[in-house]
C-alpha cells in the first residue's frame, strides 16, 4: 500500500482506547504519537538515543569536527601510545 494513498480503511478503536494498524501496513517501528484537536492521530517515525549521544549531537562544534575528519581523514592528528625506546 502506497503510503500517500488516499483509500479509506475503517479503524475500530476498543473500549481501552486499543486498535490494530496491521491493515494499513506501518514500517515495523517505534513512532510517537500525535492526536489534534479534530481526532486526527499521526504517528512520526522515532528513533532512541543515550543522554550522552544527544549531549553529543547538541554540540555543533565537535560534530563538524567529526564531519570534517570523515571527509578527510588525512588531515586529522593521529594521537595513539608513544613510541617505544
Amino acid at each position: 500500500m502506497d503510503p500517500m494513498s488516499s483509500d479509506l480503511t475503517l479503524i475500530e478503536v476498543d473500549e481501552r482506547g486499543r486498535t490494530s494498524l496491521g491493515r494499513l501496513h506501518p514500517e515495523p517501528g517505534r513512532y510517537l504519537g500525535e492526536v489534534q484537536s479534530d481526532g486526527t492521530v499521526i504517528l512520526h517515525p522515532a528513533s532512541v538515543t543515550t543522554a550522552a549521544q544527544a549531549r553529543l549531537l547538541g554540540r555543533t562544534d565537535v560534530m563538524r569536527a567529526i564531519d570534517d575528519l570523515a571527509a578527510e581523514p588525512d588531515s586529522g592528528v593521529r594521537r595513539g601510545r608513544p613510541r617505544r625506546k
